[in-house]
Formats: structure tokens, C-alpha cells, sequence
């Protein structure tokens, strides 16, 4: 486990990948398409989708707020000037105890706040992000020195496919707290504004210091910046290494075959690409069950050969 600045104990972040709700489909149109022909040119990177809800982890239990607990400045009655208005249900509770010793070098009134702000981004994100958004720019910008601050904003304007905005937050987010969680995202925004050497070149510079589930992103990342560059042929290689890891969670195979199925396509290998269909809906099923609420969220990677992964970012 790493260690804040702070002395607390950081709780894990979950992996980039596979924290998307969604049941098997057999339907094309409705499943995520990894590097989906054109995307690039309407601004979105091919790894658009990199599924990552939340930068740590949220308690989802809703509890009544304690509108006695700062009676001088109610966060759901007591706006101030452009504040969004909070949804009803959040609380200071909600938050991790990480999050919450992230916050601590602020006031009690002004951490509450900020902290309620980055809860109702993510409750938000999924049904309304313009207004998920708003509460990320409020939060960074009344506490522009605290890392989950920055990180919310970031994510949000990643999502909105503000890439220009969510690589100067990322970079801020690298600055405040020295992660490499989010080199990633910061590499898949480089692809985002038409820059797949530049993203190469990231995660290259960045990939030894990694997370194993870092590596994991970048190998698809790095994967989709050559296709940008029409080297489908290394894309494919890329992908294919990364498919055939021992120890790579179903979840990241997953998104491996879709990946190359999409390279596939591109490099107009259709009967090949539709021979991976049958394949890639099994894992689908298996992954996102119909008959849970959540998919199968499979992370363990005790067992992953990284060694592979060294040898092709580097």
C-alpha cells in the first residue's frame, strides 16, 4: 500500500478497466466499440471508454445528510454565488477515509463542502454529465491544491471529451501527488487531440514506474495511438501480446479481443474480425451477467507475466 503525504494509509484504486455496468448484447450498435472507425476524427480516442467510475472508492450506501453538523453554512440550503445545487441524499459519510484524509488540510465547513461537490460529480456522470462537470469545476477550483479535487475535474472533462482540459488537470493531478495511475489518460488524450506519437512517447517515458493495471491501459492505448498512425499491423501485435499474458484477468481479455476485432476492421480483415463475434460475446456474458446488477469485476493480478508488457512499452 502507498502512503500519503499525510501519513494515512491510501486505500487501493480500482483497476481503469472493467467497472462498466452493462448486460451481454449480441446487439453490435449497443456494445462499447474499442477505436470505432472515425472516432478519431470527432475528437474521441479509440480507448474512450476506460471504465474507470471513480478514482477511489465511494461507499454507494446513501445516508440521510447531517444538517445539524454545520448549521453555519447548510451545503443543501445555503448556496453560495454559481454553486451548483447538491442532489439530495449525499453526506460527508460517502466519502472513503482516503478521500476524506485528502481533504483534511482544508477547513471542516470547506472540506464537507468540496467533498459533497466531488460525490455529486460521480453520482452525476452517468445521467448528467454537463451538470457532473459543474460540480467538478467547483470543487477544483475551491480547492485547486487537493489531488481528488483536480482528479474529479479531470475525469469529467476526459469524459465530456475536453481532452485539451482533462490533460492539463491530469498533468496538475501527476504534479500534486507524483501518481502514474492517470498516465493513461493523460496518453489517451494526446490521442484524443491528434496525437498518437506524442501519447507513444508518454507511455514509454512513464511505463517502468506503472501499476500493473497502468501497464494493462497503456498497452491499449499504445495499441489504438498506432492504429491512429494506419500500423494496424503493430496494433495488432500489441494487442495480441497483451491477450495472450498468462495471468490477465477475463475483464482485460475482453477488451483485448474487441480491440483486435477493431483492428481487424481496419485493416480489412472482416471474416477474420467476424470470427472473433462468438468469442467476445461468451466473454461478455460472463463478464456482465444479465441476471446481476454488476458485472463480474475480476482484478487479480498476483499472477500476471509483466514481463511482456516491460518489453513492448518500452
Amino acid at each position: 500500500m502507498e502512503e500519503r503525504k499525510s501519513g494515512g494509509k491510501k486505500e487501493a484504486r480500482p483497476s481503469f478497466g472493467g467497472q462498466k455496468r452493462r448486460p451481454a448484447q449480441s446487439n453490435k450498435p449497443g456494445r462499447r466499440k474499442f477505436g470505432q472507425k472515425g472516432a478519431q476524427k470527432e475528437g474521441k480516442p479509440f480507448s474512450r471508454d476506460f471504465e474507470k467510475k471513480r478514482p477511489r472508492s465511494f461507499s454507494q450506501e446513501k445516508k440521510e445528510p447531517d444538517r445539524l453538523r454545520y448549521p453555519s453554512q447548510n451545503p443543501y440550503d445555503r448556496l453560495r454565488p454559481k454553486e451548483p445545487a447538491l442532489p439530495k441524499g449525499l453526506s460527508w459519510d460517502m466519502l472513503s477515509s482516503s478521500d476524506k484524509d485528502a481533504l483534511r488540510s482544508l477547513s471542516r465547513e470547506h472540506a464537507e463542502n468540496v467533498g459533497l461537490h466531488i460525490l455529486a460529480a460521480y453520482e452525476l456522470e452517468g445521467e448528467d454529465l454537463p451538470l457532473a462537470l459543474e460540480h467538478a469545476k467547483w470543487a477544483a477550483s475551491n480547492a485547486s491544491r487537493i489531488d481528488i479535487a483536480r482528479e474529479c475535474r479531470a475525469l469529467m472533462a476526459y469524459r465530456s471529451q475536453d481532452f485539451k482540459t482533462a490533460l492539463k488537470e491530469f498533468l496538475t493531478v501527476r504534479r500534486l501527488n507524483g501518481e502514474s495511475d492517470w498516465v493513461p489518460f493523460i496518453a489517451d488524450c494526446y490521442r484524443g487531440m491528434g496525437e498518437p506519437g506524442k501519447a507513444i512517447e508518454v507511455i514509454r517515458k512513464e511505463s517502468r514506474e506503472a501499476s500493473p493495471e497502468s501497464k494493462l491501459e497503456m498497452m491499449i492505448v499504445m495499441a489504438g495511438a498506432f492504429a491512429d498512425l494506419k500500423d494496424t499491423n503493430r496494433a495488432l501485435k500489441i494487442i495480441r501480446k497483451m491477450k495472450g499474458l498468462s495471468g490477465l484477468p477475463l475483464s482485460y481479455r475482453l477488451r483485448a479481443c474487441e480491440a483486435e476485432q477493431t483492428f481487424l476492421l481496419m485493416a480489412g480483415k472482416k471474416e477474420e474480425a467476424d470470427a472473433m463475434e462468438k468469442e467476445i460475446e461468451e466473454m461478455e456474458g460472463k463478464v456482465f451477467p444479465e441476471e446481476e446488477e454488476e458485472g463480474l469485476v475480476d482484478f487479480d493480478l498476483e499472477n500476471l507475466d509483466e514481463r511482456v508488457i516491460e518489453d513492448l512499452l518500452s
